[in-house]
């Protein structure tokens, strides 16, 4: 949806790579299985990290298959298949780039906004009737961001989108573990995780938000003072993600989510503060 979390491919060892693809494609099939073909262009990173989270902690692995993907149907690869886990990150993709759509209508695109609503609108009813509670953390902390979002422009909302993650991970967390501070851990992570795309993200459109009069939280700051206010904000958020991940029990992906958390969020993060563009992985 934002595909600003992601890991860095140069440092990825081989099979942590090709573990990371299976994880990605596995979300991408599922959800033309559940909701069609077309809502598989929803399919971002961000979900991935969430799906290979939970698996990383979890002694029951979805089976893996070897199948053609959408874009290379001819080269197959391997990828997972089915699982509560993976089902979960389909439906939310499609929840999450529904009401994206949505805020897109509301702001600077109002066409492509409609447009993807309404591509979506039959996926996102199958979704929130299969994850309404998911769906209803959405309605809550996506309507309080808006109503914020009215006034001056606010720091604090990266907060909102915070809790909204947060929600997810203590849903999601006996996916992953019947231990209760196991469930904190993931909970706590998902807080961060969400503050730290809502600022990049900010200070990502902050200039074109500028340029058209788009409320952004970063607009009433001097853009170096935006920037370096950006970079501590999002290294705190990093850091709080790197405590909680170093203190997890994986079953497996140790060195993936140690890649994605150490490496690539700062990656990410320090590319879009050079005023670059993230390219596919």
């Amino acid at each position: 949806m934002f595909g600003y979390v992601r890991p860095y491919k140069p440092e990825l060892l081989v099979k942590e790579l090709t573990r990371y693809q299976s994880v990605y494609c596995g979300i991408c099939k599922q959800i033309g299985r559940d909701y069609g073909q077309l809502p598989r262009l929803a399919l971002g990173y961000d979900l991935t990290l969430f799906a290979v989270l939970l698996l990383s902690l979890s002694p029951d692995q979805p089976p893996e298959e070897l199948a053609g993907c959408i874009s290379n149907p001819i080269k197959k690869r391997p990828m997972l298949k089915g699982g509560e886990i993976i089902r979960l990150a389909a439906g939310l993709t499609i929840l999450l780039a529904y009401h994206k759509a949505a805020d897109n209508a509301r702001d600077e695109h109002p066409v492509l906004g409609r447009t993807v609503q309404l591509a979506l609108a039959g996926a996102h009813r199958k979704a929130a009737r299969r994850y309404p509670s998911y769906e209803q953390a959405i309605h809550e902390h996506l309507g309080t961001l808006h109503e914020l979002e009215k006034g001056a422009p606010d720091l604090a909302a990266a907060e909102h989108f915070g809790r909204l993650l947060e929600s997810f991970m203590a849903q999601a967390a006996p996916l992953a573990s019947p231990d209760p501070a196991i469930q904190a851990g993931l909970s706590r992570f998902g807080y961060h995780l969400g503050n730290w795309i809502y600022l990049l993200d900010a200070i990502d459109d902050r200039e074109n938000d500028c340029n058209n009069g788009s409320w952004n939280p970063f607009s009433a700051l001097d853009p170096t003072i935006a920037q370096e206010t950006a970079r501590t904000l999002l290294q705190q958020h990093e850091m709080e993600m790197d405590r909680v991940a170093a203190l997890l029990p994986y079953d497996r992906d140790a060195g993936l989510m140690g890649n994605i958390v150490t490496v690539g969020l700062l990656a990410a993060r320090d590319t879009i503060l050079a005023g670059h563009r993230l390219g596919k992985i």
